[in-house]
């Protein structure tokens, strides 16, 4: 079912780097515990959501996302330990877009 398949960078400089930032968009199982007619349960839609973060992997019938990490060593990149991780069956996966900041400025406000 998923429509793209994005590449991991082995080549990357930086370790952080061989992991693409992706939007994934999935669908979720629905219920309702609410009455409602036979017509609109048949007529009820799949709901679209949709996960942002690193791609980790895409394999074995499922795909790997990160969305925190901390770096054992900046310079390099390299990775210490990742968090906020989800895990998706590819059999649900509508679409994986690749997040490019190519193009834009980022602005960091201090406080």
């Amino acid at each position: 079912m998923i429509k793209r398949k994005i590449k991991i960078n082995p080549r990357a400089k930086r370790e952080i780097d061989r992991y693409p930032l992706v939007s994934v968009y999935w669908l979720d199982i629905c219920s309702d515990s609410s009455w409602q007619s036979l017509d609109a349960c048949k007529k009820a839609k799949l709901p679209v959501c949709v996960t942002k973060g690193h791609l980790l992997t895409q394999k074995g019938g499922i795909t790997r996302i990160f969305g925190d990490y901390s770096l054992a060593d900046e310079e390099s990149g390299k990775i210490d330990e990742i968090g906020n991780t989800t895990i998706i069956p590819n059999s649900v996966i509508v679409e994986i877009k690749k997040i490019s900041w190519q193009g834009y400025r980022i602005s960091v406000l201090l406080q």
